[in-house]
Formats: structure tokens, C-alpha cells, sequence
């Protein structure tokens, strides 16, 4: 047995104005998980210490919150790996959302962006018209299982430091989540469901793989980047500044070894747009002022014949 010093943000929207620390000492195991130690607080200690859970399986995704300083599931988190030198454990609401009472915080944000995905097959005819059930081959499930294992926690999402400076961006699970039906074969309104994404900013994702961290490792900076793709081989949206970012930076890399950043601006704001063009000519002019405005024109680097095959081995899109 083990003294472990709960300490809890506490906040209710409904009186306070500020929130505010208690800390909670339970006798129990070291390796106890944070759940269940949350609820011995609550259940012998105080009633009114609030926050979700169900399952305590990691299965329902309802217990996320931020614990020592990184969001996960407190059912699947020893104490014993989280607390410090003097046996406390520090326990937040999630990031990235306002919190309602306590460990609780407004889901609103995040389960909007997931609905706005249309997340359920959309056929090319009604069930009752189908002979039989839709099948689909080994091949097409493998693609969509890892996604099927998101439990909606909520985690990519707390850490996404693109939310946070962005509230309009989808977010990692719903890109992920819409990766699972554009790539379903069952499905019939793939490119509308990429016009969909693209159009909740997709292309905002910085790719700092903070959404890696995945309770149930679905990895969805991985499924961003396939639907990048997707919109990129369905040629949806192509537009937009996104894909010519992408396409422009492919380019260069592959024809010089290096990012050519003068022509990366043109390509991403667009050679013949002016205005666009303008709003980008003060960086440009303090950037030759001092010395860093790139070259014009970038050589091939030595052995760029194996930057190339790189390219083409993984089937990289650069036009």
C-alpha cells in the first residue's frame, strides 16, 4: 500500500469564477490505475469530485483527461507511472476543450466536427435494393481496422496544437474517422466526403505527430496523410492553398534534393496571383534586407538521382 496525493483541478461553471486545486490522499496500491483511484476519492473521501467514466476497460474512450501533463485514458494509467518524487499524481481536464464541472469538459466542439463527416455508409442504393450483403475482400478491410479501433477519446484532439490555435481545424479523429469511409469500397460519396474534410482545414495539420500519442494506436497523423493523398489522386479541391503547398514542396524536393523556397511561395500563393503575391512582398523585402532571401534558382544537390528514386519508389504525387 502507497499514500497517493490526488491532485485535482476542481471548477464548476455553475459558481465559480476561477478554478481552483484540491488534493486528495487515498491509501492504495502503487499500481492502482488513475481511475480507480479517482473513484476511492470520490466514493470515501468526496462525493463531488466530478469526471467521466464507464467502461474502466479502455474501450468506451470516456475517461480522457490530462494526467501529469499528458492526455490519455486514466483507466489504462498506473499511478505508479505517473506520479512524482513525493507520491502525487496531478490530474487536469483535457486541453483544447472549456471545462463544465471539475475533470468534465464541453464535448460540443469535438463530436460537431465528427458528425459534420456524415460518419455512416452512404451506398450507391438502399439496402432493401441490394441482393446481398455488401461484402468486402480482406484486402479493403485491413486498410480500415486500425481506424475502427477509435474509441472517440478525445486525445489527438486535447493535443493537437493546431485545435488549440485554431478552433475551425477538424481535428485528428474526425480526418481519421473520415479516412475509414472514403476508403470504405461500400461507400459511395468519396469525393464529397473529401470536399467535406478539406473543407473543415485539413490542410492546417502541422504533421508535429503530437496526435501519435493514440490510447488505442490508430496513429491518425498517418490517416491525415492518406486523405491528403486521396484529395491529391481525386484531384478535389486542388485550388486550394493546401494541395499546391504539398504538390509545390513534392516538386522542388524531388527535382533539386532541397526545398526551393522562392518557388515554393509561388507555387503555394499562385503565379498569377497578384494580390496573393503582394501580401507576401514585405517578408520577402525583410528577408533580403538581412541577408536571408534564398537563392533564385537551386543546383541539384550531389546524388539527387537517389532523392528522386525515393520519390518514386513510395509513389510520391508531385504534379
Amino acid at each position: 500500500m502507497a499514500t497517493i496525493k490526488l491532485d485535482i483541478f476542481r471548477f464548476d461553471e455553475a459558481t465559480d469564477t476561477i478554478p481552483h486545486r484540491d488534493v486528495v490522499a487515498v491509501d492504495l496500491p502503487e499500481t492502482t490505475t488513475v481511475l480507480d483511484a479517482l473513484e476511492y476519492a470520490k466514493s470515501e473521501i468526496d462525493g463531488s469530485i466530478s469526471f467521466r467514466r464507464s467502461c474502466r476497460s479502455a474501450i468506451c474512450g470516456s475517461c480522457s483527461m490530462n494526467i501529469a501533463g499528458t492526455t490519455g485514458l486514466a483507466c489504462k494509467t498506473a499511478c505508479n507511472t505517473v506520479m512524482d518524487e513525493d507520491g502525487v499524481v496531478k490530474v487536469d481536464p483535457m486541453p483544447n476543450f472549456q471545462p463544465m464541472k471539475d475533470l468534465v469538459v464541453h464535448m460540443d466542439p469535438f463530436w460537431d466536427k465528427y458528425s459534420r463527416l456524415k460518419p455512416y455508409l452512404q451506398p450507391a442504393d438502399r439496402d432493401e435494393e441490394h441482393p446481398t450483403e455488401r461484402r468486402v475482400s480482406p484486402e479493403d478491410m485491413k486498410k480500415l481496422v486500425d481506424v475502427a479501433n477509435c474509441v472517440m477519446c478525445a486525445t489527438c484532439y486535447a493535443l493537437c496544437p493546431v485545435v488549440s490555435v485554431d478552433p475551425a481545424f477538424a481535428g485528428p479523429a474526425a480526418i481519421a474517422y473520415a479516412y475509414r469511409f472514403i476508403e470504405d469500397v461500400r461507400d459511395d460519396h468519396r469525393k464529397e466526403r473529401i470536399a467535406q474534410i478539406s473543407e473543415d482545414y485539413l490542410w492546417l495539420c502541422a504533421h508535429c505527430y503530437a496526435c501519435s500519442y493514440c490510447p488505442k494506436h490508430v496513429d491518425p497523423n498517418d490517416r491525415i496523410i492518406d486523405v491528403k493523398r486521396a484529395a491529391i489522386s481525386d484531384r478535389v479541391m486542388m485550388d486550394e492553398r493546401g494541395p499546391r503547398h504539398a504538390l509545390v514542396v513534392s516538386r522542388t524536393i524531388k527535382h533539386s534534393g532541397m526545398l526551393e523556397e522562392t518557388e515554393v511561395i509561388q507555387g503555394t500563393v499562385g503565379r498569377f496571383n497578384v494580390r496573393g503575391l503582394l501580401k507576401v512582398a514585405p517578408l520577402g523585402m525583410r528577408m533580403a534586407m538581412r541577408g536571408k532571401l534564398p537563392p533564385l534558382f537551386m543546383k541539384p544537390i550531389p546524388k539527387v538521382d537517389e532523392v528522386r528514386q525515393i520519390f518514386e519508389t513510395l509513389e510520391v504525387p508531385v504534379s
